[in-house]
């Protein structure tokens, strides 16, 4: 079996004004890196975020490949997965669906798609993996208070137990919503790390040039 982990929403939250004074990523979860470990599992980060971004983030988190993951699949992997299992008008049709990569992770790491389990804080993409055939669905709450005092997420623990029980005993496919918890905006939790210098390169402005592109043909 195989855990794919979002970034955004399940380990980091990266807060903007006027909830907070400047844009900050902030660490969601204290103990994640022990936590995935124990899991004796492979975990592969899935992420919209360019691998700049992905490898900032993952620094900040004490998150490395080789260690606690066994890889990163970041937006320019899931563009050339798009690319060769889609070719370009269905990729400017569809957009970069998280899906069009599990026919990558099933060849790279040896597991079939019934028996990956995904976690992110965004229905569109587990509902799109779900739809392409993965075996669990994990939704992630994710929200910062409106005073940036207290953040929205969930429990590490109540992860492990899901999926821990859907190792000794796979279920249908299905979506899980994770119990909201409230936490303190703790000091250990600030990293003074933003992503606006990583996100501005050619990838990510091609990425909102397409966007563009399909909302325009939505209306025609």
């Amino acid at each position: 079996m195989l855990l794919l982990l979002d970034l955004d929403g399940v380990v980091v939250f990266e807060a903007s004004p006027p909830q907070v004074q400047a844009m900050e990523i902030l660490l969601l979860h204290e103990l994640l890196g022990e936590m995935l470990t124990e899991l004796a599992l492979p975990v592969v980060v899935l992420t919209h975020r360019s691998r700049r971004e992905a490898t900032r983030i993952l620094r900040a988190a004490g998150l490395e490949e080789g260690r606690e993951l066994a890889g990163v699949m970041a937006a320019e992997d899931l563009f050339q997965a798009a690319l060769r299992h889609g070719g370009p008008l269905r990729l400017l049709s569809r957009g970069l669906r998280k899906s069009w990569i599990l026919p990558v992770i099933e060849q790279r790491f040896g597991v079939p798609r019934g028996k990956i389990a995904f976690i992110d804080d965004r229905l569109d993409n587990l509902e799109d993996l779900l739809a392409h055939g993965i075996g669990l669905g994990l939704h992630a709450p994710s929200a910062i208070a409106d005073d940036g005092a207290s953040l929205t997420s969930f429990d590490i623990r109540e992860l492990v137990s899901q999926l821990r029980e859907w190792q000794a005993a796979p279920r249908k496919p299905g979506l899980i919503t994770l119990r909201p918890q409230q936490y303190d905006l703790m000091a250990w939790r600030r990293t003074g790390l933003h992503t606006r210098h990583e996100g501005r390169h050619a990838f990510n402005l091609a990425r909102a040039t397409a966007r563009r592109v399909r909302a325009l043909l939505s209306r025609g």
